[in-house]
């Protein structure tokens, strides 16, 4: 890859210089930015040494002054094509990439032969979305280059981007034959492989690049997450162990939502948010506008994501986007994920005053977008999940940012005025693990009532014994842990006429899973496997089902309240992090609290007791189908009258802290 932090020029000159690259060696910077501040201060400073101290202050987190020194080392030399390149990278990781992609072109008019700054000009054009800018300088570095392998590597990136998956990986499998020590397109396949649900191949590649470079950047959390998707559990609980104490001392071992399916501790979940935000978006927030009511026009609320699409965000906030109160309120959407076709986006579309495509856009081309617009609230409905852009938010897009349902946490920032929650989520014990204020709505979640109900799948076409009790649960495979596991095998072999009706990805995953149960004391035979499928085909599953369990540390969420929509009771046990709560918020919402335990073993007793007893069972079915269409959870119309009154009082900047709406 390029060289993203810069080389220092060696020593040539008195002690206290060669004491400065020694302090600088041992990786203490503060140290060393001392000595070359002493000095580049100095009369007659030469471009050498002030691009030494702009490293420095680069690695001590002083960006502005480290762009001053480099900025100063061009002015003395300006043919000194590393002054340039230190510029750019400062520069990037303000998130200034016009000027840092201007900084790398200095670089590489002053060093037409580097390929580091051609490398580096390719990365940053990729990472501002310009991938196709990217390919024509990779492609034209042949077999014979040293810097084959980086370039092909980094062509992998640029056609991922593009969607051109197949290219991808074929760009990465060559630069990893032609360096098979090179760990970068070992992972960047491995992210590829997961991004496709390749999540055996995945693991096979994380854990080759774990062998290369063990303590590269979430490497480990990257590993264990896409391990758990097939329930490959070897050595769980002490690589849980292990990330979790790294995380816990500030260390970037695991992306926030890795850290969700691994612990309930919401101070932990908040570390690793506050960690990932330092490293992915290091400039500071900006400092947040003046909140107010426009005048002379509508409100204008943005909902900002990559997932207006067929994704369960879509499928949630469908129809409150299409109730917003239009003689109040204009709403666009800005979509910075693809642009599709399916029918979920073109009912968004329709439903939208604006919608706007901005794939491949940088954060200041979106964020100029904002203010053209004069947005007024935005709303990030990704947040911390896959492909989400919380330094677009830390740069400020209007006076009012709010984060809401695709991301259930803390972003571990200053990027925010407003989390969206309900007083299930949060409470006075974990207040103090969201950094952001809280708009405290009566019900979190939105729902859809346009979403399908069909009548229940036949048993027996399912693979269903006809006359056993169906347990199932069809949370995505990263949510069950070997502790979750070993609970429900507690539980069926309490209730010997039950199978478990689970989620699988891959042939191996059911086959291991099985072993599982076998080494628990539970014939592999009383485990069901389905496989993903069309969602009004997904619906029809869940009503053939008796009881929906839940896990932790990671509840069900869109999961949940479409089984409930269905029909299908569901059994949480309430956790402590917001991940953790999200089924009893439901629960609450749609009438059924009796469903919500406090204990493990309560979980056990609660889904033994229901799973013994059809008849109570029935009933607990019947009610819910009898009062699901006038609970809270899915009066969609009440639930979009209290977020407007939420964006209005947090537009009207009267209100000092938390929100609450009654």
């Amino acid at each position: 890859m390029s060289a993203s932090k810069g080389q220092l020029e060696q020593p040539r000159g008195p002690a206290t210089l060669a004491r400065a690259h020694a302090l600088a060696d041992r990786g203490d910077w503060i140290a060393a930015e001392a000595e070359y501040r002493a000095l580049a201060q100095a009369a007659g400073a030469g471009a050498a040494l002030l691009y030494n101290w702009g490293i420095a202050l680069r690695e001590t987190g002083r960006l502005e002054d480290a762009i001053a020194a480099f900025e100063q080392a061009a002015s003395r030399d300006p043919a000194y094509a590393r002054a340039f390149h230190g510029l750019s990278l400062s520069y990037r990781d303000l998130g200034a990439r016009d000027a840092a992609l201007m900084a790398i072109e200095l670089a590489i008019d002053a060093d037409p032969a580097c390929d580091d700054f051609r490398f580096e000009r390719a990365e940053q054009l990729i990472d501002a979305g310009r991938w196709r800018d990217a390919l024509p300088t990779l492609a034209a570095i042949g077999p014979e280059a040293p810097g084959h392998a980086i370039a092909r590597n980094l062509m992998g990136m640029a056609l991922r981007q593009g969607g051109r998956e197949a290219e991808a990986l074929d760009a990465l499998s060559t630069a990893i034959r032609h360096d098979p020590a090179f760990a970068a397109p070992l992972q960047n396949r491995a992210n590829l492989h997961l991004r496709a649900r390749r999540f055996t191949l995945a693991v096979d590649d994380f854990d080759a690049a774990l062998r290369l470079t063990p303590h590269a950047p979430w490497l480990a959390g990257l590993r264990l997450y896409a391990a758990m998707h097939v329930y490959d559990w070897r050595d769980f609980d002490a690589r849980r162990d292990a990330l979790l104490n790294q995380v816990a001392r500030g260390e970037a071992v695991a992306q926030p939502l890795v850290v969700q399916n691994l612990t309930d501790d919401p101070a932990l979940q908040q570390a690793a948010a506050r960690t990932w935000t330092r490293h992915a978006s290091p400039r500071a927030a900006t400092p947040p506008m003046r909140p107010g009511f426009p005048a002379g026009r509508k409100i204008r609320i943005a909902y900002i994501s990559r997932d207006f699409h067929a994704h369960p965000v879509a499928f949630l906030l469908a129809e409150t986007l299409e109730l917003h109160d239009r003689e109040v309120f204009d709403v666009a959407l800005i979509n910075h994920g693809e642009a599709k076709d399916d029918p979920m986006q073109q009912r968004l579309r329709a439903a939208a005053d604006a919608f706007l495509d901005v794939g491949g856009w940088s954060d200041e081309r979106v964020a100029a977008l904002c203010r053209e617009l004069s947005i007024d609230i935005a709303v990030d409905l990704t947040g911390h999940t896959e492909g989400g852009r919380v330094a677009l938010f830390a740069g400020r897009v209007a006076p009012v940012q709010m984060l809401y349902l695709g991301y259930l946490g803390t972003s571990g920032s200053g990027a925010y005025d407003y989390l969206v929650a309900d007083p299930r989520l949060i409470d006075a014990d974990t207040r103090a693990c969201f950094d952001e204020r809280l708009l405290v709505l009566p019900s979190y979640q939105t729902n859809d009532r346009q979403r399908p109900r069909p009548a229940a799948a036949d048993r027996r076409a399912l693979g269903l014994p006809p006359d056993a009790v169906v347990l199932c649960c069809f949370n995505n495979p990263a949510k069950l842990t070997p502790a979750m596991f070993r609970t429900w095998g507690r539980i069926l072999s309490r209730v010997p006429h039950a199978v478990l009706w689970l989620l699988a990805e891959e042939d191996e995953a059911t086959d291991r899973l099985r072993r599982e149960a076998a080494a628990i004391g539970l014939a592999p035979e009383r485990l069901v496997f389905a496989r993903r499928c069309a969602r009004e085909d997904y619906l029809a599953r869940l009503a053939a089902a008796d009881l929906f369990l839940d896990t932790l540390p990671y509840n069900a969420g869109t999961t949940a309240s479409d089984a409930l929509w269905m029909g299908l009771p569901v059994l949480t046990q309430r956790g402590r992090a917001f991940a953790g709560r999200m089924a009893a918020s439901l629960l609450h919402a749609v009438g059924l609290p009796e469903l919500i335990v406090e204990t493990t073993e309560d979980y056990v007793e609660r889904a033994v007791a229901l799973a013994a007893a059809p008849e109570p069972l029935a009933a607990l079915r019947d009610r819910l189908r009898a009062q699901r269409d006038t609970a809270p959870l899915f009066d969609t119309p009440a639930f979009t009258r209290s977020l407007e009154l939420g964006y209005l009082a947090a537009l009207s900047g009267t209100v000092d802290g938390d929100i609450v709406i009654d």
